[in-house]
């Protein structure tokens, strides 16, 4: 049985100017390797990357995805769309995510977000979509359904990839970030499907290139985080080489196949949704990073999951 692995990657930081350079060495790596790879990219990402022609040419080759509009700005996700009334919620979305976000003050200055990443990829179908911290909110998915995106990596509904409401839910990756390669051969030998998922700016970031933004103050400037030693660098970079290598082995000998992103066959059973622990996957980034606690994110869930019906 050939099994299926997903190699995604998200592309984030756009303050660190080492960044992009790490992002470029990992796509010269799968080039290497004949892989391909699924790359998320933020809108603040994005119009990064219009000023490095050699690495949006070397993206050319793989899948396109959606990483939201801005990556920890706030307010977030979690936090605009945490209000009473859906539809709100909804509109809310569809404006953001079609906007430059200004990192400073969380105002939407133009147009950027997913329209900008389209038209720097424009021959291909950004039709992905992973939430920061994978904390997804519903009213924000489906306002990113209505324009355009077909498949989520951003929950844990399932083993297998469910189809529900025009989405095709695939299931929760593996950080591979700090994950040794022989942990890694053992988890998908275990598995149909797996989803592994790395940060580029991990490997030259000392810690989250986020953090600035958690204390939840408006900010003066932007803040660059420490770098990480040239030693633990490349000795990050290293393992890495490893395990691509032999991701690469097994493809060509037909043991695994790598990122074939399509439509779910299986229907996502509603009534079989724990929705306390698909809560608790949401609410476990804004709580741990942010300190915020959301007030209607539950009630969202029962909407979505048309679970209030039985109410």
């Amino acid at each position: 049985m050939i099994r299926k692995i997903y190699l995604t990657f998200d592309v984030e930081d756009f303050i660190n100017e080492r960044s992009v350079p790490s992002l470029l060495s990992i796509l010269k790596l799968l080039k290497k390797n004949g892989l391909k790879g699924l790359f998320f990219i933020t809108g603040s990402m994005a119009e990064e990357l219009r000023h490095f022609p050699e690495t949006l040419e070397l993206l050319k080759h793989h899948d396109i995805g959606y990483h939201s509009t801005s990556h920890s700005v706030r307010p977030s996700i979690f936090e605009y769309t945490d209000i009473d009334d859906y539809e709100e919620a909804y509109q809310l979305s569809l404006a953001r995510e079609t906007s430059h976000v200004n990192p400073l003050t969380g105002e939407i200055e133009g147009e950027g977000g997913l329209r900008l990443l389209q038209r720097i990829f424009p021959d291909k179908k950004v039709e992905a979509f992973r939430a920061p911290g994978f904390s997804w909110s519903p009213p924000h998915l489906e306002a990113l359904r209505s324009i355009g995106i077909k498949y989520d990596f951003s929950t844990n509904l399932s083993k297998q990839p469910v189809y529900y409401k025009g989405i095709s839910f695939y299931p929760a990756p593996i950080l591979i970030d700090e994950t040794s390669t022989l942990a890694l051969l053992s988890s998908l030998s275990r598995r149909d499907i797996t989803v592994l998922d790395f940060h580029p700016n991990y490997i030259v970031n000392e810690t989250w290139w986020d953090s600035v933004f958690f204390s939840g103050q408006t900010l003066a400037e932007m803040q660059s985080v420490p770098q990480r030693s040239e030693s633990m660098t490349r000795k990050m970079y290293l393992e890495l080489v490893v395990f691509m290598s032999i991701l690469s082995c097994l493809q060509r000998t037909g043991v695994i196949e790598i990122n074939r992103i399509s439509q779910a066959d299986a229907k996502l059973e509603t009534e079989r949704i724990d929705t306390q622990s698909v809560y608790k996957q949401i609410t476990t980034w804004p709580i741990e990073r942010f300190g915020y606690k959301p007030k209607f994110i539950r009630q969202h869930l029962q909407f979505f999951f048309d679970l209030h019906k039985s109410d």
